[in-house]
């Protein structure tokens, strides 16, 4: 990732030097990729905003509403829900206006996750359902699948069980067409946790091992993160504990390849869990201060609530009650944060 930076910023240097407007915005629109994928969300968004500047300049609407559409997805990883959904609804409309029929269905399959994340479960819907009618027009065999892994999760949500089945299987079908590796590992990984619901944990085994199979044929270091992370929590439900502990630490090393603050934080809050379990409070409260830490690194405003939560029960248990009540108070403070 250095190198490439290094790159983007001397590409960059020269098509100043060149003025090439729309070279220099093409360039911060890699540099802002870069940087999302690094967490520096702010060098992310300034990237992002210059980027749209530029295009601005040379009245470029289709690459005016891949900016508002990246801008969309850093406000939401900041839980700015209100500006990441006038982000893409005015990538919407730009992307209306330039006939982009793959456009469309982009923005709304990031409508769909926002509307998700809100519990606004009709208007969810209906945005990936109105982003696979797109996808077909267009004959975008992964972008049909992708909208069907979302469906999925959103019947996921609504204890539609057998929906959400179908949904992901008819995404894996999908992606096995499309020959995607990685699609059909993000699919197993989907059809895992809906196992796990159903309390059928060998098909939940199954799945996360063959989406981690996939995962590293696809070397993705992430996939293989998230799937560990999900086999930690389903030793964690059968109680083989040693297992559950060699998985999160597994997981924390790719994370950490990966430069992925706010996966690092997610799994050691959940050894935070596991020591819990097992009465480890030095060793819960350490890693739940450390992934207390990296949320607020990440500024993720859930995750440290969450983290707070936890902490307050660890202090209860060590008769702490102070210190339990403020954990708990800021923890209350972050979530109504989150909710608005």
């Amino acid at each position: 990732l250095e190198e490439a930076e290094k790159s983007f910023q001397d590409a960059l240097e020269l098509h100043k030097q060149a003025q090439s407007v729309l070279g220099q915005a093409n360039d911060l629109q890699d540099l802002g990729e870069l940087y999302m994928r690094r967490d520096q969300l702010e060098e992310a968004e300034k990237s992002f905003q210059d980027a749209l500047e530029f295009h601005k300049q040379v009245q470029d609407v289709q690459w005016q509403a891949n900016d508002l559409l990246n801008l969309g997805r850093l406000y939401m990883r900041r839980d700015q829900l209100e500006e990441a959904e006038k982000s893409f609804q005015d990538a919407l409309e730009l992307h209306k206006q330039a006939q982009s029929v793959l456009g469309q269905a982009n923005d709304l399959q990031n409508l769909g996750g926002l509307y998700m994340r809100r519990d606004q479960l009709e208007e969810a819907e209906k945005s990936f359902q109105d982003a696979l009618e797109f996808h077909k027009q267009a004959q975008h065999v992964i972008g049909q699948a992708n909208d069907l892994q979302n469906l999925g999760g959103l019947y996921m949500h609504r204890d539609q069980l057998e929906e959400a089945e179908k949904s992901f299987q008819d995404a894996l079908e999908l992606h096995k067409q499309a020959q995607h590796a990685l699609g059909q590992a993000n699919d197993l990984q989907n059809l895992g946790r809906l196992y796990m619901r159903q309390d059928q944990l060998e098909e939940a085994e199954k799945s996360f091992q063959d989406a981690l199979e996939l995962h590293k044929q696809a070397q993705s270091v992430l996939g293989q993160a998230y799937d560990l992370q999900n086999l930690g929590g389903l030793y964690m439900h059968r109680d083989q504990l040693e297992e559950a502990e060699k998985s999160f630490q597994d997981a924390l090393e790719l994370h950490k390849q990966a430069q992925h603050v706010l996966g690092q934080a997610n799994d050691l809050w959940n050894l935070g869990r596991l020591y819990m379990c097992r009465d480890q409070l030095e060793e819960a409260d350490k890693s739940f201060q450390d992934a207390l830490e990296l949320y607020k690194q990440a500024q993720s405003v859930l995750g440290q609530a969450n983290g707070l939560q936890d902490l307050g029960g660890l202090y209860m248990r060590r008769d702490q009650l102070e210190e339990a009540e403020k954990s708990f108070q800021d923890a209350l403070e972050l979530h109504k944060q989150a909710q608005s």
